[in-house]
């Protein structure tokens, strides 16, 4: 069943179409000052899709110029991380993993390194105590080997450090456990059974033609990126990894979201929840020590000062982004979701812009909202 069956208008859900005015003026004003070259968006109350928009070039030197539509195809960059997420959790579901089993006792080859101990739940929640980020694509050696001989910064426990990493040894973690490649697990546990038939890792070539444009990555410095993964740590590992790598256009990507957050919307789209209620409280609540960061099983939360909730969203709100523009963001106590896609990497300036737009875009969002 298509996302027609559940798109309706804003006032059905309490909200006013007329303010959504406002949500394109911006994102049209960050195409006009070259913050990004295209943006798309998607809103939904109640599961239900109420608001849809795209602007812009999605390959702006492409001769002539490719327009952005609802259904370009984005680079998610560290949005990846959610769906690495979403599998550990399926697996600890099955029984199969705990969120306290240390590294070295599913993959060996960590035994005696000095991140054996490292839970995967310190992992998952960035308080692991690794770098925030090692080059790993300028090194002779596998990805696996090069994070293992990395000397931790922290006291695993103690303090939180958004980090690549700890996502990359959950990717490596799943596969060792499934027998199979991070991107089939992907494919087979949540692209395909949610009908995502144009997301996922390595997209086709056939798919090209609809791709956002990226550039400026600096193992490919000069070159325009169209299909291919933009993080230079996850192109240096095949394009498939656990914290970078996956594509998606908007209307699947809100599919996921129903998937996640929505169990009732899901079931009237003929799709499988992708976790079950006890587990869903594991994404949306913090699951770190106050005292020293924020953030659950996947996601960034209140008052992780990644988490782009503006000025309006609830204390509920949890979400994720991504380095090339994007962002996935779920308000369970006002009951909204919203997807913001840019391709910001593709102008050579500085994030501070396009993370003021996002957040600028949450409070554009909230005002849509009336008693």
């Amino acid at each position: 069943m298509s996302l027609a069956e559940i798109t309706t208008t804003p006032e059905a859900t309490g909200c006013d179409s007329k303010h959504f005015q406002h949500v394109n003026a911006l994102l049209q004003r960050g195409v006009r000052d070259r913050v990004f070259p295209c943006a798309t968006y998607m809103v939904l109350r109640h599961g239900m899709v109420i608001a849809q928009g795209a602007f812009g070039a999605a390959q702006p030197d492409a001769k002539p110029p490719s327009a952005c539509t609802v259904d370009t195809v984005f680079d998610l960059a560290s949005i990846t991380k959610t769906f690495t997420a979403t599998l550990l959790l399926q697996h600890i579901e099955e029984g199969k993993l705990t969120l306290n089993h240390e590294l070295a006792d599913v993959l060996p080859e960590a035994k005696e390194t000095p991140l054996a101990a490292l839970t995967l739940k310190q992992c998952a929640t960035h308080t692991s105590g690794l770098p925030s980020w090692k080059p790993l694509y300028k090194s002779s050696r596998p990805a696996l080997a090069e994070i293992l001989a990395t000397p931790l910064d922290k006291k695993p426990g103690t303090h939180y450090a958004y980090s690549d990493l700890g996502y990359i040894l959950l990717g490596k973690v799943l596969e060792r456990l499934s027998g199979k490649p991070l991107d089939v697990l992907v494919q087979e546990r949540i692209c395909q059974p949610l009908g995502m038939k144009n997301s996922g890792y390595r997209p086709a070539p056939s798919l090209y033609s609809r791709c956002a444009a990226t550039a400026n990555c600096p193992l490919r410095e000069g070159r325009i990126l169209v299909g291919e993964v933009h993080d230079a740590n996850a192109q240096s590992m095949g394009g498939v990894a656990g914290h970078a790598g996956m594509f998606a256009p908007a209307p699947e990507l809100a599919r996921y979201a129903i998937a996640l957050e929505y169990p009732e919307v899901a079931r009237h789209l003929h799709i499988k929840p992708l976790l079950g209620a006890l587990t869903r409280k594991l994404i949306e609540s913090n699951q770190v020590d106050p005292l020293v960061g924020s953030h659950s099983i996947g996601w960034f939360t209140p008052p992780n000062p990644y988490l782009p909730r503006g000025d309006m969203l609830s204390e509920r709100t949890f979400g994720h982004t991504g380095f090339t523009g994007t962002l996935l963001m779920f308000d369970p106590e006002n009951n909204l979701s919203l997807i913001l896609f840019t391709n910001r990497v593709y102008y050579p300036r500085d994030a501070a812009e396009s993370l003021r737009m996002r957040r600028l875009f949450a409070n554009a969002i909230g005002g849509t909202l009336r008693p």
